[in-house]
């Protein structure tokens, strides 16, 4: 079993691994050409916890089979929804929900037929499928920013959203360039004027958004707080410099 998080979205392959043990495996074990169980005892299965896309194909959130086309220098990852069946003794075509290609690559051999994930970044990553001294890679791509804008946009309609909520939410949203930036950070401001890096963060947002201004009167409230807060508790204000450097930019 490989439980592997890409970005938002949770996926798990469950899956039992028939080894070589000497055999020619794509002459004695799954001739080319053949539709392959790809595994062995039970089916195969990935589990998404969200919608996926693998090239032209939308795969919705769920559990599905997964069975394998071995074609020379091609091999297509067949995509199912039936996953009772005892590998492909039960499979129908009209379940499938994918049938997805890709070129056959050598590389070192592997004894035990091995799935696992490569390549890994917050939108998506290549399924491998690896037997022998040939592999496959599947490219899937998930949704992360949008189901990250959907989860900001429920966490800061609370009314009781803390400044913290609004201050990670504009963080984010500077970060991934989504117009809700500056509005979240300003929110944090109003319910945090004592805490310099909300303003830190506003200024730099503004900044951003050619607003120099706005973008100053932000730096030198960051910077009043961080001082006025330090004094308060006999220490100095250890982030000044990249206060002052920020006020300096914007001069």
């Amino acid at each position: 079993m490989v439980e592997q998080r890409i970005g938002l979205t949770d996926t798990k392959l469950t899956y039992w691994r028939p080894s070589a043990k000497g055999r020619d495996i794509y002459t004695e074990v799954v001739p080319v050409g053949t539709h392959w169980r790809m595994g062995a005892n039970g089916s195969t299965l990935l589990e998404l916890s969200t919608e996926a896309t693998a090239g032209k194909f939308s795969i919705p959130a769920g559990t599905y089979s997964l069975s394998l086309i071995p074609n020379d220098g091609e091999w297509t990852l067949v995509v199912n929804t039936d996953i009772k069946g005892w590998g492909i003794y039960e499979y129908t075509a009209d379940k499938d929900v994918a049938r997805i290609s890709a070129p056959v690559e050598e590389g070192e051999f592997v004894e035990s037929m091995t799935l696992y994930w490569d390549n890994l970044s917050t939108d998506g990553g290549d399924l491998i499928v690896a037997w022998g001294k040939l592999r496959a890679r599947y490219s899937f791509e998930v949704p992360t920013a949008k189901l990250a804008k959907a989860n900001l946009e429920k966490a800061v309609s609370d009314p009781n959203a803390a400044w913290t909520v609004w201050r990670n939410a504009a963080r984010y949203a500077s970060d991934q360039g989504m117009p809700e930036a500056e509005k979240w950070a300003a929110k944090a401001c109003e319910l945090k004027a004592d805490n310099w890096y909300v303003h830190y963060l506003y200024a730099q947002i503004l900044a951003k958004n050619s607003k120099t201004k706005d973008a100053m009167k932000a730096a030198q409230a960051s910077l009043k707080a961080g001082q006025a807060d330090a004094k308060a508790n006999g220490k100095s204000f250890s982030n000044e410099e990249d206060v002052q450097k920020l006020i300096g930019s914007l001069k």
